[in-house]
């Protein structure tokens, strides 16, 4: 193992440690106390973008909670490098949003249509005019609703009462946001920036939230339904949801699988769900790039949600490449055995709580042997390649259903993404017990 390799996972763990987030936060409040600034946030804005529309509805109240001064900046164009199979991601986008508006009561159309990009222009070109007024929000809200339910009627009235900044200047000052935008350190819009750290949609907003309580800003009756929601305890449904199939496309590269991995056995064993893990390749290793900036905020963002839930996390071994092969290779082997869960726990633990790294065969003994696996026979598992038409199908199964990352869930005919919703996938459970009753 190189130096580097040695001193990564330590990195890591520095970077991520919730002392070194205590000491930033201090330093940063400290700097901000003498300068004699007020407790100011960007929240960066785009019309088409369903996760900012949710957000644009919380923040006036979320604001005025915290005495919190909200600068809005809109946006338009991103760097595409971000997004891989854009137009996959575009479709999701709005099939998340949805249910997210319903478990926070929020207003998304049910029958949402994809904004017009002339159209997206037009009302962003009208925002930009009107970012520094207090009507900012109220604005925003009525022509995103305009937008995404295809009211051309109520969206060009919208314009004509508010004007628009001109053609020219508005592209001028589009694209330098996007250029700055990731030299900033992020990437997703729907996000507010709060003293060096970054909060992306209504699912962080609890994070940000018990920041400003440490403070002594606000009070702790905010309420924090608009965050990470924790699984619910199962109710009198459970006993008729038990066999319902649950998959979850995995991989051992991505953090957010981690984090998801133990609660979803514990969702699985509360309900009785069929479950069938899918594990497929990372992005990189399918030829897709991953900017520093997307990782960092990655890292971070994991390590906040790992200590929101009691996961351990923090001292990182990559396992990228042949790391990642290896951790595949071992997979058929321990379901035939029976241990796959095991094995998947062991492997995901090692590799984002203990610096493990199963590149090694030192490393990847650890593991297998911790999972209860004979090191002896699953090494022979890493010359077979069958696992690769496995990983394959899994991921031509997860864009079927309309999975544009991991991890992702399927019920039934609903694709749910992201390691934060668990409590849409209760209520996709639920709703589809109502609906065969």
């Amino acid at each position: 193992m190189t130096l580097k390799q040695q001193l990564t996972p330590l990195l890591a763990q520095l970077i991520t440690s919730e002392r070194t987030e205590h000491y930033r936060r201090r330093l940063l409040e400290r700097f901000r106390h003498l300068k004699g600034e007020p407790h100011q946030a960007t929240f960066y804005f785009r019309v088409d973008d369903p996760y900012s529309v949710l957000m644009a509805q919380v923040l006036p109240d979320f604001a005025r909670h915290f005495g919190l001064t909200i600068k809005p900046r809109v946006m338009l164009y991103l760097d595409e490098r971000m997004y891989p199979a854009t137009d996959m991601l575009v479709q999701l986008a709005p099939r998340d949003a949805l249910p997210l508006a319903r478990l926070h009561r929020l207003d998304f159309p049910e029958h949402w249509q994809l904004p017009q990009p002339g159209l997206a222009l037009s009302a962003t070109r009208c925002l930009l005019k009107h970012e520094q007024d207090e009507h900012f929000w109220a604005l925003a809200q009525a022509l995103s609703g305009a937008l995404w339910r295809h009211d051309h009627d109520g969206l060009r009235a919208l314009l004509r009462a508010h004007g628009e900044v001109p053609h020219d200047q508005a592209l001028a000052t589009l694209r330098g946001r996007r250029d700055r935008f990731l030299r900033d350190g992020h990437y997703l819009t729907g996000t507010i920036h709060y003293q060096g750290e970054w909060y992306w949609s209504v699912e962080r907003l609890d994070h940000l939230a018990s920041r400003l309580n440490d403070l002594g800003l606000g009070s702790h009756d905010w309420p924090m339904a608009y965050g990470s929601a924790k699984t619910a305890k199962p109710g009198s449904a459970t006993h008729a949801l038990a066999n319902q199939p649950l998959d979850l496309f995995f991989s051992f590269r991505s953090p957010y699988s981690y984090l998801a991995l133990s609660r979803t056995y514990a969702l699985a064993d509360d309900y009785g769900l069929t479950l069938r893990i899918r594990p497929v390749l990372p992005m990189v290793m399918r030829g897709l790039s991953v900017p520093r900036a997307k990782r960092l905020y990655i890292l971070k963002d994991a390590a906040r949600e790992a200590r929101l839930h009691n996961i351990p996390f923090g001292k990182v071994c990559d396992p990228l490449g042949p790391g990642v092969e290896r951790c595949m290779a071992i997979w058929p082997f321990a379901e035939q055995e029976g241990r796959l869960r095991e094995w998947l726990l062991s492997a995901s633990t090692g590799i984002w709580s203990q610096g493990v790294n199963p590149a090694t065969d030192r490393g990847l003994r650890r593991l297998v042997e911790h999972a209860g696996l004979d090191w002896s026979r699953a090494r022979l598992s890493l010359d077979n390649d069958s696992w690769r038409g496995l990983a394959e199908a899994n991921r031509a199964a997860m864009q079927n259903a309309g999975g544009w990352g991991v991890p992702g869930f399927v019920i039934g005919d609903t694709m749910v993404w992201g390691q934060d919703r668990f409590a849409v996938i209760e209520q996709s459970l639920l709703d589809k017990h109502e609906s065969e009753r």
